[in-house]
């Protein structure tokens, strides 16, 4: 970046060979170089298999509070844990110093606004990106329905609102959301 010095992107465009790395292999070899660049405490979230590698995307960690706007995201060589791609817009153009208040709104009350049709099988307290500039800080409920299908839940921690629900489109090759 022209300011700051800091890396915005890089990708490695020649094809990669046969895979031979398993995805947990090669999200420890991400997690490696990302603690390498000392930017802080990150938690990958989810990843997906493409043509022979691995994108793993990771959340900035203020503490127990994860920053979703704060995205990196590292691609892996599945035949040799190389790393052939990053990307850290969200990181560079969102992260702060954040002074992250108590939730007002308790897991318990948060909980309460989630579908009953849902079985809760985690929380995690989280920002997420609103429309605009804005953050939301709020309450982060993996479900899962009837059938075996997961979502997630956010729920506003200052009023208690519901203000997302993403469906997670799960098979072999990884983790969309919609």
């Amino acid at each position: 970046t022209k300011q700051g010095g800091a890396v915005l992107n890089m990708f490695y465009s020649s094809p990669v060979a046969e895979a031979v790395l398993s995805p947990e292999q090669a999200v420890q070899y991400a997690k490696d170089f990302l603690s390498g660049l000392n930017m802080g405490t990150f938690k990958d979230s989810y990843w997906t298999m493409l043509d022979n590698s691995i994108i793993v995307n990771f959340a900035y960690a203020d503490g127990d509070v994860l920053c979703y706007p704060d995205l990196v995201k590292v691609t892996v060589s599945l035949s040799d844990g190389a790393i052939i791609g990053y990307e850290a817009t969200g990181y560079v153009m969102n992260h702060i110093e954040r002074e992250i208040a108590e939730p007002k709104i308790s897991e318990e009350e948060a909980v309460s606004k989630v579908s009953p049709y849902l079985t809760v099988l985690s929380h995690q307290l989280c920002i997420i990106p609103s429309a605009g500039k804005y953050e939301v800080f709020c309450h982060e409920f993996k479900c899962e329905n009837s059938d075996g299908e997961h979502y997630i839940v956010y729920v506003n921690a200052e009023t208690g609102v519901e203000e997302n629900i993403l469906i997670l489109i799960e098979d072999e090759n990884g983790t969309l959301t919609l």
